[in-house]
């Protein structure tokens, strides 16, 4: 019996991640495509005396931000959704 309340609880576990993590994936794609029609990355200045960033890491840590803060606001949403016990 307690194995099926297990399953049950991970099913609802993967089901609130994907909940959480599909549509701020979504949402960062859009955001980093949007970003970088606006942006040049080389327009982008880190440090003055930073090394030379290729565009392909700068694209892909705009990527990751906009992904951290799409999961954060999906997560809270999410907790904001849930029942209280």
């Amino acid at each position: 019996m307690s194995n099926i309340k297990l399953d049950e609880t991970i099913f609802s576990l993967r089901r609130l991640l994907m909940s959480i993590l599909w549509p701020s994936f979504i949402m960062a794609c859009l955001s980093s495509v949007v970003m970088f029609v606006l942006v040049n990355p080389d327009a982008l200045i880190l440090q003055a005396n930073s090394a030379e960033l290729s565009h392909g890491f700068i694209y892909s840590i705009t990527f990751f931000i906009f992904w951290l803060l799409g999961t954060m606001t999906s997560a809270l949403t999410a907790l904001l959704m849930c029942k209280s016990r």
